[in-house]
């Protein structure tokens, strides 16, 4: 009926909602289905099309009203599988959501959810990355889609989906370097995921065939699942044969085909090269598939190669020890710093407060990913050295040292050591932190000397 009628109400609000919400009803049924695996994904473009055609020729007047940004948020959950989602989106824009959708929100379960226009942002991203590997794909299409991922990566340059597309670019445009340095931070944040591994993987393949094997097993060790993995295990296949590990090959190959043979899917040519292979029958025929040992380590020494490449440097000095956390607490100024975990970096463990040392971590992150010894004795404003008179008073847990370069708080756990109303001298390594206050003041955090007077 809404169809019938549209002509002669093209910018009647109401009525535009309404036909709208009507469409929305008949999206969200295919929408749902496809996440729930009612629909298969080779059939979701062809149910889809003929409804985001038909809301796409209506719905311009409803900018920036709720009814447009919904049909958008299915756009973005269908936007993997559906073949034209790009074009949709060129069509639909990124800046026409309602306040409320342009915001992050808390779900039911007290969880923060990205906004709908940053995921849609998102949705882009990745499609964008899928069309430019297919060369039939409009080129102004996919460079439209480039400009919203970098518009959107100034927006917010840490985050890790937004690198993720943009490194796989990266990769298509032979800028090797520049796609492990978008994928490093990725990788560390999801050391534990299979998709940054096989990216990973991709990059090193024109480097170093050793490096790309350990990071393509180790994405296939640490997926859940094996769709996560169905393209990555023929391509470890690959690269296997190519190094004549021919048992180990097979074994990857065989895991491939049997995902795709029960979960009905069509084999790829590349894989079907791999199974009429003679090394392929010849493992099958005798029972040699061999599965690959653990790689864990080595991928680990993999990635800290990586940090190496981009880590920047910021002196700090060790403020305090959690022993029951395990974490040493490191001062870059008087208000900021960061932490080491001992497991994570058991030799930062020995390390005594005042201790000067260098955090590396990755340009635009925060989160230490290594540390080194520092030469200097000191940081001018945050870690120094200071000599004086320890002054200790009756009823009072902490001292001060008073010296000619100022005063330094001495807090109880170290002004115990001295006796009260007694005149000592001592030196002392001290932070120049704020407390709990907010007052900036210099605390002393390590005694080297300390004599009666």
């Amino acid at each position: 009926m809404a169809r019938a009628e549209f002509s002669g109400n093209e910018n009647d609000l109401w009525f535009l909602r309404a036909y709208a919400w009507t469409l929305y009803d008949q999206v969200k049924q295919i929408v749902d289905d496809y996440e729930n695996n009612r629909l298969a994904p080779s059939a979701l473009s062809e149910q889809m099309a003929p409804y985001m055609r038909e809301f796409s020729k209506m719905a311009s007047p409803l900018r920036g009203d709720s009814a447009f940004s919904q049909m958008l948020r299915l756009a973005g959950k269908a936007s993997k599988d559906w073949q034209d989602f790009l074009a949709f989106a060129r069509w639909a824009g990124t800046e026409d959501f309602p306040d409320e959708d342009k915001a992050p929100f808390i779900n039911d379960q007290g969880r923060k959810i990205d906004s709908l226009q940053k995921r849609f942002k998102r949705a882009i991203g990745r499609k964008t990355a899928t069309k430019a590997l297919e060369h039939v794909t409009d080129p102004d299409l996919v460079a439209w889609g480039r400009s919203v991922l970098e518009e959107s990566l100034k927006e917010d340059p840490n985050d890790q989906w937004l690198n993720y597309y943009q490194s796989q670019l990266d990769l298509l445009n032979g800028d090797l370097k520049q796609a492990k340095l978008r994928l490093g931070p990725v990788l560390r944040r999801q050391s534990g995921a299979a998709w940054p591994w096989g990216l990973l993987g991709e990059i090193l393949e024109n480097e170093s065939r050793g490096d790309a094997i350990i990071c393509l097993t180790n994405a296939v060790q640490v997926a859940r699942e094996e769709q996560e993995v169905a393209k990555v295990r023929f391509r470890l296949a690959h690269l296997l044969a190519l190094e004549q590990r021919f048992d180990e090959a097979a074994y990857q190959a065989e895991k491939a085909l049997s995902y795709r043979q029960e979960s009905g899917y069509k084999v790829p040519s590349e894989l079907t090269q791999l199974i009429s292979s003679d090394w392929y029958a010849a493992a099958l025929k005798e029972g040699n598939l061999k599965p690959l040992a653990n790689v864990t380590h080595a991928a680990m020494e993999i990635l800290k190669s990586l940090d190496q490449l981009e880590l920047i440097y910021t002196a700090g000095a060790i403020d305090h020890i959690n022993p029951s956390k395990a974490l040493s607490y490191v001062a870059t100024s008087s208000s900021d710093g960061t932490s080491l975990s001992h497991r994570k970096f058991p030799d930062a463990a020995g390390l005594i407060p005042g201790t000067i040392i260098e955090i590396g971590h990755a340009r635009n992150e925060s989160a230490p990913v290594a540390w080194r010894a520092s030469t200097a004795s000191s940081i001018p404003g945050l870690c120094e050295t200071f000599s004086g008179i320890v002054e200790r008073h009756e009823g009072q847990p902490f001292a001060f040292l008073r010296s000619d370069a100022g005063d330094v708080y001495i807090p109880p756990e170290l002004a115990c050591e001295f006796p009260v109303d007694e005149q000592m001298s001592g030196t002392c390594v001290a932070l120049r932190r704020a407390n709990k206050q907010g007052k900036v003041g210099w605390r002393a955090v390590q005694f080297l000397e300390a004599a009666l007077g």
